[in-house]
């Protein structure tokens, strides 16, 4: 299992490069254009009290003002960027590992190396680990080098813990998209029900929140991820973090299992 784990995390590397390098082009953006924000006078505040709750929660989340460099972060960078796209990408990645091994038919070929199945789903879910960590060790360095490039001041703990958090959602959901992966026989199908996935509960999460219908959101995995709450209020939600990371191991151990009974 290690060594596919250590073959799988080597073929990641120029990906995880290239989207730490996309990430931090984006932070650098995000953070050279807040000075100019704050300088500009605009009531940006009650410009977002305006907005329909469901659009706010969507693209501004839990912050109350954007005039401060936490809020500014959380509601126009990690909001999206974490939560959505970079949810998406390992959903995404996950949903491709084991798929694209039975649809190019070399699936005979790794298990004959006294390979079990469940060891290779572990073990490609295990490669996306090291990815996980890489992006968001680059990304805090980045955000916490940009914040103080411009003269403002964030807490590095509370950077820190947003960062460290975010490991446990995108666990849960490189998860769902192995279930995916182990599910449907051709990787296209699996990555487009992965990516699906996790948008779906985007969304969901957004439009029934404060709502008669809250419950239904109470399924999506970004419930359990407030970037806002974390960054601009240092507040750690210990029991939505374990929420996440429990539905992470119950989905490894249903791919693992369905993929053990699955006809190939």
């Amino acid at each position: 299992m290690f060594e596919i784990t250590q073959f799988e995390t080597t073929k990641r590397v120029r990906g995880t490069l290239i989207l730490t390098v996309a990430l931090v082009m984006l932070i650098a953006l995000t953070v050279g254009l807040f000075p100019s924000i704050e300088s500009a006078g605009i009531d940006l505040d009650a410009y977002i009290e305006s907005l329909p709750e469901e659009t706010r929660r969507a693209f501004i989340g839990n912050v109350t003002t954007i005039t401060t460099i936490e809020g500014y972060l959380a509601s126009q960078f990690y909001q999206l960027a974490w939560l959505l796209v970079l949810g998406v990408y390992y959903a995404y990645a996950a949903a491709s590992s084991v798929a694209s091994e039975v649809e190019n038919r070399t699936l005979e070929l790794v298990l004959a190396h006294s390979v079990s199945r469940s060891q290779l789903v572990v073990g490609k879910f295990f490669a996306l680990v090291p990815s996980m960590i890489a992006v968001n060790a680059l990304s805090y360095l980045a955000v916490y080098g940009g914040v103080r490039y411009i003269d403002e001041v964030i807490d590095p703990m509370d950077l820190f813990a947003l960062h460290a958090y975010s490991i446990g959602y995108l666990l849960a959901c490189a998860a769902l998209g192995m279930v995916a992966s182990v599910v449907f026989d051709t990787a296209r199908r699996a990555q487009m029900v992965a990516i699906g996935s996790v948008f779906g509960m985007f969304i969901i999460d957004s439009f029934t929140f404060d709502t008669d219908y809250e419950w239904v959101g109470d399924f999506a995995f970004t419930r359990y991820y407030d970037v806002g709450e974390i960054l601009t209020e240092g507040t750690v939600a210990w029991s939505d973090l374990a929420l996440l990371i429990v539905s992470a191991v119950l989905l490894l151990i249903v791919s693992a299992e369905l993929f053990e009974r699955k006809d190939v």
